[in-house]
């Protein structure tokens, strides 16, 4: 399993618009990639840091889509969405519940 996380300062007047777009040009491209496992956005509960958490079955198939994620990622900075730090790599530890 490889994972990215993207952590950004978000610009909240922006963000119905951000979503939206999100919704109709990035996501259904995720969805829809080869070896995309899930993508998970979480909010600073009363703060504007938002982290993006994209999972990915292997690092070649996040590479396979590098260009469209670079793409995505200029959009939301040229929407006031202000990157801050990214994380990549190969889990090291995988821990579900006990069944």
């Amino acid at each position: 399993m490889y994972t990215i996380i993207d952590r950004r300062k978000i610009n909240l007047e922006r963000l119905p618009e951000t979503t939206e777009r999100a919704e109709r040009e990035y996501f259904p491209k995720l969805q829809a990639a080869p070896g995309f496992s899930g993508f998970y956005l979480v909010a600073d509960e009363g703060g504007d840091l938002f982290v993006g958490i994209t999972v990915w079955e292997s690092k070649p198939h996040a590479d396979a889509f590098e260009a469209t994620m670079t793409g995505w990622l200029q959009a939301l900075e040229d929407l006031g969405h202000n990157g801050q730090t990214e994380n990549r790599g190969e889990a090291v530890i995988e821990l579900q519940p006990e069944r």
